[in-house]
C-alpha cells in the first residue's frame, strides 16, 4: 500500500514524526508501515499455505493495511504516553495479534467448499501466528546459551503447544481480550517456556 494514500486520520503517524531512527534524524514511519505490511501478509499466506487454505482465502489488502496503521496508532500513544524509545518484542506481538484479529483480513473467498471449522478463519490462523512469533523470539533468545535444532518447528507441533494453541483459538473467538490481556499471557508463556528449557 501505497504511503502517499494513507487515510487523512492516520496521517499524523507520519507528519509528527514520532517514529524515528536512533539518532532522531530521520522519520522511519514510511518504511517500517510498509515493511510490517509486507512481513504481515507474507507470513499470513505461508500459514495459508501450510494450512492447505490458500484455496479457498484470500487477504484483503485494504483490511491489513488498517490492522497495520491500527498497530502503529498504538504503538504511537504508547511511546508518547510513556515515553518508550523502542517497544518490547512481547509488547509488539499482543498488539501485532490483536489488531490482526480486530481487522479480519482475511476472507473466505469459497464458503460452500470450505470445512465449517474454518469459519472463524482469522481466529484459526493468528492463533498460528502467534505461535509462531513465539517459537522464533524463543529460539532467539535462547540460541546463545542452548542449542536445540530445529526449535521453531518442535515447538510448534509439540502437543503442550498445540493445547496451548487450541485455547488462543477458542479466546479469539469467544473471549472478551485486549492487547494488555494477550501481552500478560505472552509473558507469562515465554517466562514458563525460558524457565523450562533452562532446567532440564
Amino acid at each position: 500500500m501505497a504511503i502517499n494514500k494513507l487515510p487523512k486520520s492516520y496521517r499524523h503517524l507520519v507528519d509528527d514524526k514520532i517514529f524515528l531512527d536512533d539518532d532522531g534524524t530521520t522519520n522511519l514511519a514510511p518504511d517500517i508501515f510498509r515493511d510490517r505490511y509486507v512481513n504481515f501478509f507474507i507470513d499470513i499466506q505461508d500459514l495459508l499455505k501450510k494450512y492447505n487454505l490458500l484455496d479457498y482465502c484470500t487477504v484483503n489488502k485494504e483490511l491489513l493495511w488498517k490492522a497495520v496503521l491500527d498497530y502503529f496508532e498504538d504503538m504511537a500513544r504508547l511511546k508518547i504516553f510513556h515515553g518508550y524509545e523502542h517497544s518490547q518484542t512481547d509488547k509488539i506481538f499482543a498488539y501485532e495479534t490483536y489488531w490482526l484479529l480486530r481487522n479480519h483480513p482475511i476472507q473466505i473467498d469459497k464458503p460452500d467448499d470450505i470445512d465449517d471449522k474454518y469459519v472463524h478463519i482469522n481466529e484459526y490462523i493468528f492463533s498460528f501466528f502467534l505461535i509462531r512469533k513465539l517459537a522464533k523470539n524463543l529460539d532467539r533468545k535462547l540460541s546463545a546459551n542452548i542449542q536445540i535444532d530445529d526449535l521453531v518447528d518442535k515447538f510448534e507441533e509439540h502437543d503442550l503447544v498445540n493445547e496451548f494453541r487450541k485455547k488462543l483459538y477458542y479466546t479469539f473467538k469467544f473471549r472478551t481480550y485486549t492487547p494488555q490481556s494477550l501481552l500478560l499471557v505472552i509473558e507469562g508463556f515465554m517466562t514458563a517456556a525460558e524457565f523450562t528449557m533452562q532446567i532440564t
